[in-house]
């Protein structure tokens, strides 16, 4: 048990170590602007040109790497994580600067497919949800300290410090990995060539299609939340940067719990999340101008939300357990391209209508994503019926 607990542990820290490195240069763009001379717009390449590449090789890179020993694989991971980091903290061209934000992205597909089927692996197929929300619970952690924590960083010291601490967290990872992580080689149980056969299963586009509705409602509207609570509910930057902080925290205590409903009450939890994310969108629709009220609902909404995350990786893994390197790499995918996909529309319903219209958004998106969940239910029952 003490065994297990420090694995979980290592690959906790891995992911937010990870996720910090990703999604943490968004709280210096306008430093790396600033530093390179160039447009904030481009300087935020460092995160879409990351965030690209993962969406397009996660279908396929785990499932390559998927017959060689996990743990190796991982530790490669993080050594490019961290050489990566490194080499940009003296990097004094923008070009270079990209491509070494790029190397690590095409193994950060890699890294997170190991890390859920590490995790599911090292305890029982009906327990593995369980496992698995810890892992969203680094994911949280790192979505929601890492901006703020590499921003704070960079503030005080200079560009080149949150590279070298992006490094250090990478190498901790990787020294953690190597005391506390088994080697093993992984137990496929189908064959690439059988994995890669399951895509033309409509279930698996389907579940696919679920993930991008539900992260483009979750996601969508939370990269408009500091804009939603700016205009609509007329707070200032202190209190705002506090709710944003709130709201992450709330997405740790959502995985939490998702572990263990998804474990005991599945079906259920599939039927309530979606119907509480449409009810909490439409109530900051309608009260979001009341700052408490709005504050009370991110509170719950960071909940649901973190419940609806573990949701979304259930809801593609659960029906192939003979590929779940497929599974693992679509399910990533699948994800990024919903944030990607929720931005543009959240973005889109805001320029034609004004800030309160990002919820919306977010509900139309929900209903869409309640709709595939049936069209999943009613697969799942013909091929039991097989």
């Amino acid at each position: 048990m003490k065994n297990h607990s420090l694995l979980i542990s290592t690959l906790m820290f891995g992911v937010f170590a990870l996720l910090t490195m990703e999604l943490g240069a968004m709280g210096i763009i306008p430093i790396i602007a600033e530093v390179y001379q160039i447009s904030v717009a481009d300087a935020g390449w460092v995160v879409s040109i990351f965030a690209l590449i993962v969406a397009f090789s996660a279908p396929i890179l785990p499932l390559l790497v998927a017959k060689y020993d996990a743990k190796k694989v991982m530790i490669l991971c993080l050594f490019v994580f961290a050489a990566s980091s490194l080499l940009a903290a003296f990097c004094s061209d923008f070009i270079v600067l990209l491509i070494l934000r790029a190397i690590p992205a095409f193994f950060h597909p890699i890294y997170c497919a190991l890390a859920f089927s590490v995790a599911a692996n090292s305890v029982s197929h009906d327990q593995a949800p369980k496992a698995t929300s810890k892992i969203f619970m680094a994911v949280s952690a790192g979505m929601t300290l890492g901006v703020p924590l590499t921003s704070y960083i960079a503030s005080n010291t200079n560009l080149m410090i949150p590279f070298v601490f992006f490094a250090v967290l990478n190498a901790l990872a990787l020294l953690a990995t190597l005391i506390f992580i088994p080697s093993s080689k992984q137990t496929q149980k189908a064959s690439q060539k059988d994995q890669f056969a399951t895509l033309a299963k409509p279930i698996v586009w389907v579940c696919a299609l679920v993930v991008i509705a539900f992260n483009g409602a979750m996601f969508g509207f939370y990269s408009y939340m500091s804009e939603f609570l700016l205009n609509i509910s007329q707070l200032g930057f202190d209190i705002i940067s506090a709710l944003l902080l709130v709201y992450g925290l709330s997405n740790v205590v959502g995985n939490s719990i998702a572990g263990k409903a998804l474990v005991s009450i599945p079906n259920a939890t599939l039927r309530i999340v979606p119907l509480a994310l449409i009810a909490l969108y439409i109530a900051l629709f309608l009260g979001g101008n009341v700052w408490q009220f709005a504050a009370a609902i991110l509170v719950v909404l960071g909940i649901v939300a973190g419940v609806g995350n573990s949701m979304s990786h259930f809801v593609m893994t659960q029906p192939l357990p003979h590929a779940k390197e497929l599974a693992n790499g679509l399910f990533i995918s699948a994800g990024n391209i919903g944030v990607t996909l929720g931005t543009a529309l959240c973005g889109l319903f805001i320029s034609l209508n004004g800030s309160r219209f990002s919820v919306l958004a977010a509900v139309l998106l929900s209903i869409l994503g309640i709709c595939l969940l049936l069209a999943r239910q009613q697969l799942l029952a013909q091929k039991d019926e097989k």
